[in-house]
């Protein structure tokens, strides 16, 4: 799976894009550019998207120092086109307001230029496979029927396995921030899923308790 790091200010940024990167097979993380805080080399993104307007002060941004081997796109106004150059070392760039399918073509184009692809289509973690291009799943090798929120609930946690999330962040994530139902959808649609997946006694989603949920198991 690729990593694909967003350096912006703004909070509402990442939000409306992230669902459609997942999907393609990106791990998403946000990178928030402050006085004083140097990123982690070690946590270095295959790609960096950068949000233009928190970068255009600075002509080296410490994210682009501590990360070169990171390919780099920027998310622009049509206005600030005429100050890119070479200096920059943008590897493409999207126009604001970004749209997420636009995104997701170009972070796949700027990967096949540098002869990478994202062509991960299954998640595996224990007896656990989950084919994402057709919506299958099997546990244990037999094919488990989940509906289409169920199959979404399941591939979120499991993109981003061992992560707690509350259950008012998988709403969001999941049912999308126009979902007006209460918590209980969430918790309605796990125990639907460990019915399924659960029979023959791995444990695959985990409860923590006064938080939320996880994906138990690291992926192979």
């Amino acid at each position: 799976m690729f990593r694909l790091t967003v350096s912006t200010l703004d909070d509402d940024f990442v939000p409306p894009l992230q669902s459609a990167l997942e999907r393609a097979g990106l791990q998403v993380v946000r990178f928030t550019p402050a006085e004083g805080v140097e990123p982690d080399p070690a946590a270095a993104p295959d790609v960096l998207l950068l949000d233009w307007r928190a970068i255009m002060p600075v002509n080296k941004p410490a994210e682009v120092l501590a990360w070169p081997d990171a390919m780099r796109l920027a998310a622009l106004k049509p206005s600030d086109t005429r100050l890119l150059g070479p200096t920059q070392e943008l590897d493409d760039f999207v126009l604001a307001p970004v749209h997420d399918e636009e995104l997701v073509a170009r972070v796949q184009l700027v990967l096949w230029r540098h002869g990478r692809a994202l062509t991960r289509n299954t998640l595996e973690a224990g007896d656990l496979v989950v084919d994402t291009s057709n919506y299958q799943v099997f546990e244990g090798g037999r094919s488990v029927s989940l509906t289409f929120k169920e199959f979404e609930l399941l591939r979120f946690l499991m993109t981003h396995n061992q992560q707690v999330f509350t259950r008012e962040t998988l709403l969001n994530r999941v049912w999308g921030y126009n979902y007006y139902g209460g918590s209980r959808t969430v918790d309605v649609h796990i125990r639907r899923l460990r019915s399924k997946l659960e029979a023959g006694g791995q444990r695959y989603v985990e409860t923590v308790r006064n938080v939320g949920y996880r994906f138990a198991l690291p992926l192979r």
